[in-house]
């Protein structure tokens, strides 16, 4: 049995080791609630250590009467047992709880005098820290105020209003009064009686705090009244009495049994003595105390200190196992419960045992301080699942295989899909409390989705234009060419007319209604505003594609080459495109005139675009440019308008009608010449008369032999020439033959020319050689 240790001494201090003294009395066991606390007061010298040693097996010092009467016990004392003194034998060892006993310094002595401050605070103390508090009194006390410590009950009994008048259904105290050498002359039940009706007196003249006006006794106390036998005159009387008295603490199916629930304060053993050391503390610094309170204090203190080391082994097994699983769900989910449940394992099994609103509040802590960490993997998961449905978002949206259904169909149907994908793994989540809220999730989402669907549908919008560009860009270049090349006086209402035509075969797939309703539906789930912003878009690259391409082929160049053409046409050509036959020059002229009018009569037309009506042509990109100036100088210092309609201005017109009347003006020239060059030829009958006269020579040359042969070698040498197509190397060797003559030819005429100027050295000479160099540069 272990040894007493002075808990408080009577210098009011509290024991700094306490806690070694417990760990002592314990061992290794972990003892939770199993425990219970007793503490004893009542007059010095009144027997008190000697029946806690009788009964729990303490070594608490006893006072030796035959020496001296005297104070034995100063201040407080606490002792350890797990072995009760006890009557039933079913149970030889006793209890197996473990069992504080505090012996309080007796009242009422001598060494203390007047002085009750200690006995106060230490029946204070008593009342706060136990689940019994036993009254040892003599049997001939009854009746005695001072003797029977009426008086210090009084105390006790005001305490006890100062601890629990504002919680009349929480914290009860067990008062056992144990009366000492009772002989039976007096029945116990007369002797409890006189003691109920004592003590509901004074609590009835109490002063009360008004929330207690109206309690009772027995809201704050349960009595129950115990004889015990003279101990040197009843000795086996007394032991018996002391064993039947062990037995109500021991077995619960004893009655009365002393250990009930309600008189527990629900604290382990490592909370209790942290409990007992602040009540004492605010005792004596008397500060008002309210038990529950400082039980909801130590509760806090402790299930705080259990929660942080079960969260800190709960972050360390999590760094350890989140990574390994974090891109599956299933594995993700279940590793994330365990580690809940097993931090939340390991927090109750040492937690519970402390207040309950305190442990229940501290767990939801924990569990949100988990969530926490929880919080961000999800989110590291979620992501990743969002990238991957993203990922699957513009596949599906952008597959060519899917081109049957709209843009709007396909991202409508893949957006729900994938929604509901990850509405289903966030609630997966959710399910298992893994998350404080989903809804957080679930709108960041949305709005990822709206504004990936937005890229998506902008990215298509692009796509729609270029592909719609790139349909036009060849036909309208083509078709506006093609009329620009030939133009006649209506060839601007010819272009608007295949342009509006192109825009509508390139867009008519997106074609809503018809005439003036007409309007287009791109199919990429845009309002109508926006549709409408999208056919202008288009539009406005149309028509600068129409400016473009009209302004880079009219140059002045083209112009005039234009206008020649319409020339040459009218010129060179009747009604039927067959040639003009001059027969004099008044023809001519009468036609130069009909063609130079007919070509000229389009240069105001290509020089500004206008309509049949004489209205100027807008393009829709005029209207965007109003805030810029109308007119910009070139290089050359030109100055040019920027609308479309003006494409040359003045200065261009003039300087195109010059190249083009000296074009023309060679032509009409070159036509004088070629009825000249007909009226001065060579007649027919000269050819005739010349074979005529010259038909003996003729036939002389054919029939000389030497002729004939050379034919012949010349006319089969050309057969396989021809056949074989040796051509090329004949001729290089007939160049390389010319070349090697006139070479050799150069240089003899050289000697010869230097050989004789040296003979002669004459102006002659000098004036031959430039001669002969002229003639040979001629050759």
């Amino acid at each position: 049995m272990d040894e007493a240790i002075q808990l408080i001494d009577e210098q009011k201090r509290f024991h700094s080791d306490y806690w070694d003294y417990f760990k002592k009395c314990t061992g290794d066991r972990t003892v939770g609630l199993g425990y219970h606390v007793i503490s004893v007061f009542g007059s010095q010298s009144s027997g008190k250590s000697t029946l806690l040693n009788t009964l729990f097996h303490t070594k608490f010092d006893t006072m030796d009467a035959q020496f001296k009467r005297q104070q034995t016990t100063k201040g407080i004392w606490l002792a350890h047992t797990r072995n009760v003194n006890t009557l039933t034998k079913k149970d030889a060892n006793g209890s197996n709880a473990d069992i504080f006993v505090l012996d309080v310094e007796g009242s009422d002595g001598a060494e203390r005098g007047e002085d009750q401050d200690f006995e106060r605070k230490a029946a204070l103390f008593a009342i706060s820290v136990s689940e019994v508090l036993i009254v040892n009194m003599w049997e001939q006390q009854i009746g005695l105020y001072q003797g029977n410590n009426m008086a210090l009950l009084k105390t006790v009994f005001e305490v006890n209003l100062s601890l629990f008048g504002k919680n009349t259904t929480g914290h009860k105290v067990l008062l056992l009064f144990v009366i000492r050498d009772h002989v039976g002359v007096t029945p116990l039940q007369s002797l409890s009686d006189s003691l109920r009706a004592e003590l509901e007196k004074i609590w009835a003249d109490l002063n009360k705090p008004a929330e207690c006006s109206n309690s009772s006794l027995y809201d704050f106390f349960d009595l129950e009244f115990t004889g015990l036998a003279h101990k040197l005159l009843q000795p086996k009387e007394f032991e018996e009495n002391v064993k039947q008295l062990g037995d109500c603490f021991v077995y619960q199916d004893n009655e009365p049994y002393y250990f009930k629930k309600e008189y527990h304060h629900n604290l382990p053993l490592e909370g209790w003595t942290m409990y007992s050391e602040n009540c004492w503390e605010q005792i004596e610094n008397n500060k008002d105390l309210d038990l529950p309170t400082q039980q909801i204090l130590v509760s806090t203190f402790k299930t705080e200190e259990i929660a942080n080391e079960a969260f800190n082994n709960f972050e360390q097994k999590y760094n350890d196992e989140v990574h390994l699983v974090i891109k599956d769900k299933t594995k993700l989910i279940e590793t994330l419960n365990s580690l809940k449940e097993s931090c939340l394992n390991e927090y109750d099994e040492q937690a519970c045992r402390y207040t309950k609103s305190v442990y229940l509040a501290k767990r939801e802590d924990l569990a949100e301080k988990m969530i926490v960490n929880f919080t961000q993997t999800v989110q590291i998961f979620l992501d990743e699942l969002s990238k991957q449905l993203f990922q699957r978002l513009t596949r599906e949206v952008t597959d060519k295989k899917n081109k049957d259904s709209s843009f709007s169909q396909r991202s409508k149907g893949v957006s729900v899909s994938i929604k509901d994908e990850f509405k289903d793994a966030l609630d997966d989540f959710g399910k298992n409390e893994l998350l404080a809220s989903s809804e957080e999730f679930m709108e960041q989402f949305d709005e990822l989705l709206a504004e990936e669907i937005k890229r998506l549908s902008d990215e298509e919008i692009k796509s729609i234009i270029t592909k719609a560009y790139k349909n036009v860009t060849l036909v309208i270049k083509e078709d506006t060419i093609r009329l620009l090349s030939d133009p006649e006086k209506d060839v601007w209402d010819c272009i608007l007319k295949k342009f509006e035509q192109t825009i509508k075969d390139a867009l008519k797939k997106y074609a809503a209604g018809s005439g003036d309703s007409l309007t287009y539906d791109f199919q990429v789930g845009l309002s109508e505003e926006e549709n409408n912003a999208v056919y202008r878009k288009i539009r406005h690259n149309s028509w600068h594609l129409l400016n473009v391409t009209v302004h880079d082929y009219l140059k002045e160049d083209t112009v005039v080459g234009i206008l020649r053409e319409r020339f040459e046409k009218k010129f060179r050509y009747d009604d039927n495109d067959s040639p003009k036959l001059w027969k004099n020059e008044e023809e001519i002229d009468q036609a130069f005139r009909l063609a130079r009018e007919y070509a000229t009569e389009v240069l105001n037309v290509l020089s500004l675009a206008t309509t049949s009506d004489n209205v100027e042509i807008v393009a829709e990109f005029d209207e965007e440019d109003d805030d810029e100036d109308e007119y910009y100088k070139d290089d050359v210092g030109i100055y040019h308008s920027r609308r479309f309609a003006h494409i040359l201005n003045e200065l261009q017109k003039e300087k195109i009608l010059q190249h083009f009347r000296r074009q023309i003006n060679i032509t009409v020239l070159d036509s004088k010449r070629s009825i000249i060059k007909t009226t001065t030829s060579i007649p027919v009958w000269i050819y005739i008369l010349i074979v005529v006269l010259g038909w003996n020579e003729f036939m002389i040359v054919i029939r000389n032999p030497l002729f004939v042969t050379l034919a012949l070698i010349s006319i089969v040498g050309f057969y396989f020439v021809n056949k074989f197509g040796l051509w090329g190397p004949v001729l290089n060797v007939a160049q390389s033959a010319v070349g090697e003559t006139r070479s050799t030819m150069k240089a003899k005429l050289r000697e010869f020319v230097l050989d004789s100027a040296e003979k002669n050295q004459t102006p002659v000479l000098e004036s031959y050689e430039m001669e002969d160099m002229s003639n040979e540069k001629e050759n």
